[in-house]
């Protein structure tokens, strides 16, 4: 029986992972097609609807991703601690039939029988625990975390557009992403939307984008994280202020850790998640996404090579990350 329901849920947890992994990494073009054959009222109308409710929809997903990863990594744990737990329990009775006085040949027999049918089940029990483990990992999406955009211009009152290339994938902006952003900037880095009063000095949002393989990287003491991050994006040209903001936001997260293997993203490895489309078109634009996964113990891994970023002119700065499981 106890067979028969691991064999369910394993099936149910596939399909739901093989679901939920499809949805989430290819774009939604509805608002796209409905646009196609409306008229430009209609057109925006559409579009604003139908990346609102792709963003709702993604928040769900996330959420949802996160939530069978748990359980099927739970579930993997409970199935070997079980197959230790049957393993222990009929070594223990064979341990007190050897050191019996009395031995009852049936009984011996019995216990014979009791190995075997237990080292088989456990063959079962771990094709089980990995199917589950492998589920989880079919999941490859991640949610990229506080991604914000900083525009210094070198003219006040700068009008600029800034558009995502995959607004399905977004779960959540400030302001509010609609269609992009369209905001009047000034040499400052404050930012307005057209029309609107409220300063912000950095656009933000949160959204879905795969995970990458860690080919190569840097493992780093969570002790060390904080020295790390400052060398490594003053390299890639983050000024004292932008480097601030993502230490303070991410070095808690981070510090803890007995060690954390990071990777920056590299540009079209990112541009292929999430191109940032701004126009006018920057002197220099710089996006760091680093992604990072917490380790127990060090391993070698070959190191990353980071080129220095100088900044001139009209500049656009993004940076985020996400905590890779």
């Amino acid at each position: 029986m106890v067979k028969k329901v691991i064999l369910i849920l394993s099936i149910i947890l596939m399909i739901m992972c093989s679901t939920i992994s499809s949805y989430a990494t290819v774009p939604n073009n509805t608002g796209y097609k409905l646009a196609e054959v409306s008229f430009e009222e209609i057109e925006v109308k559409a579009a604003n609807d139908t990346s609102r409710a792709s963003m709702s929809i993604n928040r769900i997903i996330g959420a949802t991703i996160t939530l069978v990863q748990i359980i099927a990594r739970l579930i993997a744990v409970i199935i070997i601690i079980v197959a230790v737990v049957k393993t222990v329990k009929v070594n223990i009775e064979k341990d007190k039939i050897e050191k019996s006085v009395d031995v009852d040949q049936e009984k011996v027999e019995e216990i014979k029988n009791k190995i075997e049918k237990t080292k088989r089940d456990n063959i079962i029990r771990i094709v089980f625990a990995l199917a589950f483990m492998v589920a989880a990992g079919i999941l490859s999406v991640t949610k990229t975390l506080k991604p914000i955009i900083y525009i210094y211009p070198e003219t006040d009152n700068m009008n600029v557009s800034v558009t995502l290339s995959n607004p399905d994938k977004i779960t959540c902006s400030y302001p509010k992403y609609d269609n992009g952003w369209d905001v009047v900037v000034n040499k400052d880095g404050t930012i307005k939307e057209q029309g609107k009063e409220r300063s912000y000095y950095s656009l933000y949002w949160e959204g879905l984008i795969h995970k990458k393989d860690f080919k190569d990287g840097f493992v780093v003491k969570g002790e060390d994280t904080a020295a790390f991050l400052e060398e490594k994006l003053e390299l890639l040209g983050l000024n004292e202020k932008e480097a601030e903001e993502f230490i303070i936001y991410w070095l808690p997260k981070m510090e803890k850790n007995n060690y954390n293997l990071i990777r920056f993203l590299e540009d079209d490895e990112y541009n292929e998640e999430m191109e940032l489309i701004v126009d006018p078109k920057p002197d220099t634009l710089i996006r760091v996404q680093m992604q990072f996964k917490p380790l127990l113990f060090k391993k070698d891994i070959p190191e990353q090579k980071l080129e220095k970023v100088d900044r001139k002119g009209y500049t656009v700065v993004e940076w985020g990350a996400s905590e890779v499981r």
